[in-house]
């Protein structure tokens, strides 16, 4: 897969979160820190968005499938 290439993900549903445009997914593949995919973009249906930042509840490295929140910008 080419760097930019959009990484298809399944979302649950979009929401704002203090000012922020955000995305509820399952995480698409295991990352050992949320850096490993933010700057990337990712394809939500026919849309695809960059990723600026990513929030969960809880720290630690994240698995495959487990639900995350991601920043998404818009202008993409």
């Amino acid at each position: 897969m080419a760097q930019d290439e959009p990484i298809e993900v399944e979302a649950f549903y979009r929401y704002g979160y203090r000012g922020r445009d955000m995305i509820a997914i399952r995480a698409p593949f295991a990352m050992s820190a949320d850096a490993e995919i933010i700057g990337r973009r990712v394809r939500v249906g026919n849309e695809a968005h960059r990723v600026r930042g990513v929030f969960r509840q809880i720290s630690g490295p994240i698995q495959k499938g487990e639900p995350i929140g991601v920043e998404i910008d818009a202008r993409v």
